[in-house]
């Protein structure tokens, strides 16, 4: 295969592509010829730049979901951002995510009263162990919506 430059949506669909199997697997799972496909990853025409059609690229990460980790990341990489994939796997219990806000409150508590080394504000310690606890409870707080959507469908 011909290089192509780093940073590119091209060279990102070539992630995806291997990510999913390789062009081949790819072109079998959307049934598209690999010829089509390989157009996607062709910068060297700048009359055909290339590209391929986002809902092809919705679909295959659908079907091949570790196809869509490369596309997640270029585009927050784009918006100055970063991609973060979360954990697959949680409880969707209101007392795992009450249990999780519990720990928010605690350690925010800790680092704000007089035990903490500044009373009142974070310390680069207190702020890590805080945005940790966020996080974990976001994961938790997500968990419980699907959990709720589920129910909504009657899953």
């Amino acid at each position: 295969m011909r290089e192509i430059k780093a940073g590119t949506v091209q060279k990102t669909v070539r992630e995806a592509y291997t990510a999913a199997g390789g062009l081949d697997c790819v072109a079998a799972d959307l049934g598209l010829s690999a010829s089509i496909l390989s157009r996607a990853i062709d910068a060297s025409d700048e009359h055909r730049p290339g590209g391929l059609g986002i809902n092809y690229i919705d679909r295959l990460s659908r079907i091949v979901p570790s196809a869509a980790v490369p596309i997640a990341e270029h585009f927050a990489r784009l918006a100055g951002g970063a991609f973060e994939k979360r954990p697959e796997t949680s409880s969707g219990c209101v007392h795992t995510l009450m249990s999780e806000f519990s720990d928010v409150l605690k350690v925010h508590a800790n680092a704000m009263g007089e035990q903490s080394p500044k009373p009142g504000e974070f310390t680069p310690e207190e702020a890590r162990a805080s945005l940790t606890e966020v996080k974990e409870l976001r994961f938790e707080l997500d968990a419980y919506e699907s959990f709720l959507a589920n129910c909504l469908n009657g899953n």
